[in-house]
Formats: C-alpha cells, structure tokens, sequence
C-alpha cells in the first residue's frame, strides 16, 4: 500500500506531517511530488506553483526556497488545525531522505517536471545515502530512461499515460530499459493486463484510489497487483486487514 502524497486524505499533503502519519496507519510506500525551487532545492509539492496549497503565491522554480518557500505554511488550507505548525511546512528532498532512510518504507519521488540533469542530480542524493534500494523515481519516459541509464541499480518507473495502443508502449518501455514496475490506471486495469505485465518479468502498479476503498482494494488485490497508490492510508490498511482475515 502506497500514500499518495503522504496520508494525504486527512493530513496537509505533501508535508512530513502526512508523511509520518502514513507510516503510522500501515504505508509501505509513500508518493511524493518534486519540483526545484530558483536556489536549487527540490521541494515537495504536486503543483508548479504554491498558490493552491500555501499561504504563498507564484511558481517554484522562480521562488527561492531560503527566505521564502520555507517560511510558508503548507497546512492551513487543509484545516485551520493544521496551520502554523513546523511538519506542515514545505519539506525538502534532503529533510525526507534524512529522515525516512533505511525506514523500511518505499518513498516514491514522481519527478513531474524535472529535467533529466536535475533527475540525476537528485539521483547523486539519493546515491550518497546509499537509498537506491528504498527510493522510486517515478516520470516521464525520457527522463526515466536517462535516469535508468546513468544508474542501472536505480529503481525507476515510467508515468506514461497509455495512447492509442493501450498500455503495450509503456510495458515495452519498461522491457527496454528495465524499469521494474508498469503503472496502470486502478480503474483500468484487468487480469489480462495483469497477466501480461508480470509474464513480461514486471511489477504492476496502480493508482490512485480516492473512493470506495474496501470495493476497489478487494478486485485489485483479486487481480493480483503488486502496488496500490491511494489517498486514504488507513481505509486501505482496514481492507487489506479484512481480506486478510476473511
């Protein structure tokens, strides 16, 4: 079970808060989002700009984070209850890594907009902790494919969404440059797909669930999936546990 933006349903998202509070309710894996600020920081956040999350307005990458992005409360939005405390202020790369490594849970960093350079910069962050093992670098196909290139023990997988021809461009990606998961929309998803991807020697991955959890965590546990992104943490750990016992 995987966290999108951290335990993202009840907690600020994309903030260590929702981030230990995934590890609390069961998370294997916590999705995170990963934009880089004009200073050079990579800072968690789902959208370019902080407009929508923050008490602050404007786009990442031409704001500094020192002086600025970290000032900002990322937590208010939320729930007043959240405002103004320091685990719902905008985190960064290193703060996660500092602190989650060798945790025991997968941190999955969906790379967005990064260029391949500031991938494999962030990379040698990842390198220089010895987490190539615990860290997912999750994005576009041809900044992926550098990535898995550059560093082969790197764990990468590619977000492209299927055209025309399905998922098989992706899978056959995924073959070529040997990323070890396929993701697959959990509303798509079917047992012949399934099948195919883990014959090709791939783990299946799917997101994102924000609704009818006990419903859709029983058919695709059912299908056999490997991974499964969703919003509410511990509505999932409750189904999974319930599957377990019945």
């Amino acid at each position: 079970m995987q966290a999108h933006r951290g335990y993202s349903d009840c907690f600020p998202e994309n903030t260590m808060l929702a981030f230990r509070e995934a590890i609390k309710a069961g998370a294997d894996g916590i999705e995170m989002d990963v934009h880089k600020s004009a200073d050079g920081e990579y800072v968690m956040m789902h959208d370019p700009t902080v407009d929508r999350t923050t008490n602050g307005t404007g786009v990442i990458e031409q704001l500094s984070y020192a002086g600025y992005l970290n000032t900002l409360d990322a937590g208010y939005r939320k729930e007043p209850a959240f405002a103004g405390r320091k685990e719902t202020r905008i985190p960064t790369l290193r703060q996660v890594l500092d602190e989650f490594q060798h945790c025991g849970v997968a941190l999955i960093l969906h790379v967005k907009q990064l260029s391949a350079p500031d991938c494999l910069a962030l990379l040698r962050q990842i390198e220089s902790r010895s987490m190539l093992d615990q860290v997912v670098i999750f994005g576009r196909p041809a900044v992926i494919n550098q990535v898995k290139r550059t560093q082969p023990l790197a764990f990468t997988q590619n977000d492209g969404a299927p055209g025309p021809d399905g998922y098989g461009p992706i899978l056959r990606n995924a073959v070529e440059y040997g990323h070890p998961a396929v993701s697959v929309s959990a509303e798509a998803v079917t047992q012949e797909m399934v099948n195919e991807i883990r014959d090709s020697g791939k783990l299946v991955h799917c997101s994102f669930l924000s609704e009818d959890y006990e419903r859709n965590m029983k058919r695709l546990l059912s299908l056999g999936v490997d991974f499964i992104l969703g919003n509410d943490i511990g509505r999932m750990a409750k189904a999974v546990d319930f599957e377990k016992r019945g």
